[in-house]
């Protein structure tokens, strides 16, 4: 019995120490899995702001400074439809930033400031009744600038769409006023300096004459391109590389969320049928697909992969490491680009058609693919 029992704890003993040994053997399996993990997600992040933020966000800068010359310029019927195509090529390339409004773009109220639609119209008015002379009277065009610069629906995008269209098409120049004219060149100075406060915010490239303007604004803000680069280390806000990679597809389902609930489905459901976004220039769809675009670029690691991926993007992860998850939402992205694609246009003459539904359906099976990828990120 003795030796029974001895040998039965010696038995016992080889187990626990087998367990243990196996035990770390997973452990450092599971710590090595993890390292490959962050080591590829660091990488990830760090192209995130040079190959897909930062370029578009210059991008956005240097054809907001070319709009702002364009109205300058305004004397003929060619130089308004020049302005209207530029306002559409800045319009743009901010809609495709929207994935990313996360850091400077929230923090500092530039997303509603530059971006908050139906435009005041009634307010607008009452500023030109109350200062007829506004293209020449410095007092009052002190009054309006700070009003343009402090609100959020009297300024931005709509704005300067509000000044330059209608029904589509560049408005006639002999039907633009000169105090509509100062009105909309100072808002799209506006956007503007916005445009550079986020380059500067996300650690880009700003001249000297750009140092001015934020100087000028007073604007200052800490280097959000190396707070995402650094995630995981001292200092970031974000505790691990993995948090930071997670963000770019929350960013994604954010804006997907926004797009299918409120851009389209405001007017759509008969919810709020005046919140209808880029009317005047009848852009509201090419707005919708460029929000899609945003979310595909972050993604697929660049600015200018909407179908293809660079080989260190999440899309690239995930076609290794979660391959059903990642087959999703690539076909997720194709039908939803499809269907918004599709919509009857212009949005603000059929935003209850059938195909603006559609677009919904498949804008909610893209953010629940993102959500599924998202989740195995997460494991």
């Amino acid at each position: 019995m003795k030796q029974k029992a001895l040998l039965s704890i010696a038995a016992m003993m080889a187990a626990v120490l087998s367990f243990t040994a196996c035990g770390d053997d997973d452990d450092n399996n599971g710590g090595d899995d993890l390292n490959a993990k962050e080591s590829f997600l660091a990488t990830t992040n760090k192209d995130m702001v040079s190959k897909t933020i930062l370029p578009i966000y210059t991008n956005l800068m240097n054809a907001n400074a070319q709009l702002v010359d364009a109205i300058g310029e305004m004397e003929t019927q060619e130089d308004v439809n020049q302005a209207c195509a530029l306002w559409k090529k800045a319009r743009q390339y901010w809609e495709q930033s929207e994935s990313f409004l996360y850091g400077p773009a929230t923090d500092f109220g530039i997303d509603p400031h530059t971006d908050t639609w139906p435009f005041d119209r009634a307010a607008f008015d009452n500023y030109i009744r109350r200062y007829p002379d506004l293209a020449e009277d410095e007092d009052a065009q002190a009054i309006v600038a700070e009003a343009i610069a402090t609100g959020q629906s009297l300024t931005g995008f709509h704005a300067v769409e509000y000044l330059l269209f209608r029904e589509g098409q560049p408005r006639q120049i002999a039907a633009i006023t000169d105090n509509e004219k100062w009105f909309c060149q100072t808002a799209a100075e506006d956007l503007y300096l916005a445009s550079v406060k986020l380059v500067a915010a996300w650690g880009g490239t700003v001249n000297e004459e750009q140092e001015e303007m934020l100087e000028d604004a007073e604007f200052e803000s800490r280097d959000y391109g190396e707070n995402f680069v650094n995630a995981g280390n001292a200092g970031s806000t974000y505790s691990t590389i993995t948090l930071a990679s997670v963000q770019i597809l929350e960013g994604c389902q954010d804006i997907i969320d926004e797009v299918a609930h409120s851009k389209i489905g405001h007017p759509y459901t008969g919810e709020d049928k005046n919140y209808i976004e880029s009317p005047h220039a009848y852009n509201s769809i090419q707005d919708f697909y460029d929000n899609v675009l945003s979310c595909a670029f972050a993604i697929n690691g660049g600015a200018d992969k909407s179908t293809s991926y660079s080989a260190t993007s999440l899309m690239a992860y995930a076609m290794s490491h979660y391959p059903t998850e990642a087959a999703a939402v690539k076909a997720a992205f194709e039908t939803a680009l499809d269907k918004v694609n599709s919509m009857r246009r212009p949005f603000v003459l059929y935003y209850q058609d059938k195909s603006a539904g559609d677009a919904i359906e498949a804008l909610e099976a893209l953010d629940d693919a993102i959500d599924a990828l998202k989740k195995k990120l997460q494991e």
